[in-house]
This record gives C-alpha cells, structure tokens and sequence, in this order.
C-alpha cells in the first residue's frame, strides 16, 4: 500500500512538471491526439517495430538491418502521430514504399556513380510518387537504402521490393490498423456535426460550407500543398465557426433570443390541420404539448416527408398532401394523428441555459429547433437555429 501511495505521489508531482514544461516551453501548443492514443500508438510502434526489425535481420543480416529499420521508424511516427495526414493514407503508406523502392534499385543497377545514384534515386521517387498520388516521406529513404545499403541490399535486386520492404510495409500495417481500431472503439462520438450534414432545409444561404471540390480547386489554383485532408480542412472550418458564434454570443440566454410568439399543436390534434399550420406560418417544426402545456414531443417538416414517402405522388408537395387527405378521411378512427407522427424524444432547454450552450446541443443532434421551458417545464418559446446564425453573423460591435 506504501508503495502504490509512493508511487502515484511521484506520477501526480512528473504529471505537474510535464504540464509546467509544456506551458512554459510550448507556449499553448496543443496536442495532436489524447494521451490514450498516444499511449497505444506507442505500444503498437513497440511490438510492430520489434517484428519488422526481426524479420528485416533474418533476411538481410545485421549489415543491411540499420538502414531497412530507419525507415521504418520514420512511417512509424508519420503513422501514428499524424493518422489523418494525406501522407499517411493506406496508397500513400504502401504505394510510396514499393514505388520509390523500385526507383532506388533501378538507379542502384543502371546508375555506376554511388553519388549520382542516390541523388536520382531520391529525386525521382519523390516525382514518381507525386505522379502516382501516394507522396509518403519515408519512401525517400526507401529509395536511398536501396543505393547505398551495401552488398546484401544490392544482391537482393528487386527481391528488396518483397523483402524486406513489402513485408515490412505488411507488418507495420497490420499493427496500424490494430490501433486504429482500438482507437476508433474508444473515442466518443465527436460534439460536433458539421454543416455538411445539417438537415436538407435549412437555410443554405446561413450554413454553406465549402465543398471538398472548392477546397481543391483552391489549392490547386493556389499551386501548393498542405499536409492536411480536405475533410480535416472542412472540419477545422466548422470547429472554429461553432466556437465564433460561442465568443460572439457571450452570456446572451434563451429566453434572450427565443420566440416567445408560440404555435403548437396538441398529440389528437389531425396532420391535414398541422400541415396546413406549417405552411401558413413557414414552420419547419412544431411542439407538441399536452393539456398542461408541457412538451410531450414535435413533429417536423422531416418527419412529414418520411411518412409522405409511403404515399404516391410525382412531388413531395402531392405526396403529403395525398398523406393528410387520407389520414384527413381516417379522423374519426385516428384522432392521434400528430401523436403517431411526433417525435417524442424531443430535447428541451431552460429559459436561463446560455445560446452558447445550445449552439453545441444543435449540432450535436442535427436539428434546427429547440422548445425553451420554464422553471415549471412548460413550454415558453422556441429557439431557431437560423436566428442564432443570423445574429451572430452581424455582430453588433
């Protein structure tokens, strides 16, 4: 007991120095993956490394084992450290290393200079790489090893592409992809969803986002290269959108910029009313409250054309007005209308929840409208994600 107390007192106290030097020295640099990805990450670079290393040794001694495990060792960090990078895709990972490894033997056979051999291996895996689309940094040294890896390398020929390279390349991927999954299997769900997944109607005009084909065009006219996806480029984008809106919006509440002109319908209230409802006043979404106005659910414009999809019609318009003629005809039997329609798994915030607060709660869910209640839960307003858009895009100051 002694001992784990000693113990988890020197970890806190190396846990604070570790924390004081990264302030101190990195100057709010943040990091690239949480402390669990780093310590599998790390782990797996252990035991894949430690393989390759031994088969790398059974198959060119220890004369060739330096240069084969270096390389290596510079895709494993790009690997691990960077696993959204372009650089480290799959193509990129394999490709880049078979490829620039045929281009170094090849220049190794053909190219007498050792010197001039090694420049042209390099330079050319490098175009041949950018050609083919796999660009991955340690191919370089693939390439190199291949020139001036010495005797055993240089009697392989292009034996050196299967082994050690492509087995390597098979080892080290394997361990990757294990940590990947274990990685993805513990990671929450991100809080955010990004505008690209917003729901159909909302105001594009609010929302838009670039697309993955603006964002490459961008960089090509632009005639560079950022080690960096399109989809991480767009997501970054929508991170700091989100948390512009939270600095912008300060300690503006709900019921600051709710709606407080309310429109709701009751659980027997008929579909043909409350469409007929929507469309008057332009809603894309109603609550549904009970007798003692408290919200039981709401249904939405999607909710409408989910179940309108079962109906005939060449136009959605026909297909729910088709859906509410019927239901319209089946009243007497089905007074519940709205009832069975409804989502009842409705989320709900108090009048005094802050909007940055629910600037989050709508992207997390993928809604555009959220019922505000009162101390008493019952319905007091509605907060549209549109109006929270609209005014922060146009601060005041």
């Amino acid at each position: 007991m002694r001992l784990y107390l000693k113990f988890t007192f020197v970890y806190a106290h190396l846990m604070h120095l570790i924390a004081t030097l990264k302030q101190s020295f990195l100057n709010g640099a943040l990091p690239r993956q949480s402390q669990y990805e780093i310590v599998v990450s790390s782990l797996s670079a252990i035991v894949g490394i430690t393989l390759l290393a031994w088969v790398s040794h059974f198959f060119v001694g220890s004369a060739g084992l330096p240069f084969v495990v270096a390389s290596m060792g510079a895709a494993a960090v790009l690997l691990y450290a960077a696993p959204h990078s372009p650089l480290t895709h799959p193509w990129a990972f394999v490709g880049g290393h078979l490829i620039s490894a045929a281009v170094g033997v090849t220049c190794a056979q053909w190219v007498p200079n050792l010197f001039l051999a090694s420049g042209l291996a390099v330079g050319l895996a490098i175009f041949a790489m950018h050609q083919l689309n796999c660009l991955h940094p340690p191919g370089g040294a693939a390439a190199l090893v291949a020139v001036i890896g010495g005797e055993q390398i240089h009697a392989l020929g292009y034996l050196y592409l299967l082994i050690p390279v492509a087995l390597n390349v098979t080892i080290l991927g394997l361990a990757v992809t294990l940590t990947r999954s274990l990685v993805a299997r513990h990671k929450e769900k991100t809080p955010y969803v990004f505008y690209h997944d917003i729901h159909e109607e909302t105001d594009t005009a609010n929302n838009a986002l670039f697309s993955k084909d603006d964002l490459s065009s961008a960089l090509h006219e632009m005639h560079t290269y950022i080690d960096v996806s399109i989809e991480d480029l767009n997501q970054i984008y929508a991170h700091a959108n989100i948390f512009s809106h939270k600095r912008q919006l300060g300690s503006m509440t709900c019921s600051d910029m709710m709606r407080t002109h309310l429109i709701s319908v009751e659980f027997g209230d008929y579909l043909d009313t409350t469409w007929a409802l929507m469309q008057r006043h332009g809603l894309k979404g109603i609550p549904v409250i009970n007798r003692a106005q408290k919200v039981i659910g709401i249904i939405t414009v999607t909710d409408f054309k989910k179940e309108a999809s079962k109906y005939p019609g060449e136009t959605i318009e026909k297909r729910i007005k088709e859906m509410t003629r019927r239901t319209g005809e089946l009243s007497s039997t089905k007074p519940e209308a709205v009832g069975q329609l409804m989502t009842s798994s409705v989320i709900t915030l108090s009048e005094s929840m802050s909007v940055s607060e629910a600037v989050s709660i709508f992207a997390e869910n993928n809604i555009d409208h959220i019922p505000i209640v009162n101390d008493e839960q019952r319905l007091s307003g509605i907060l549209l994600r549109s109006d929270i858009h609209i005014r922060t895009d146009k601060p005041e100051h």
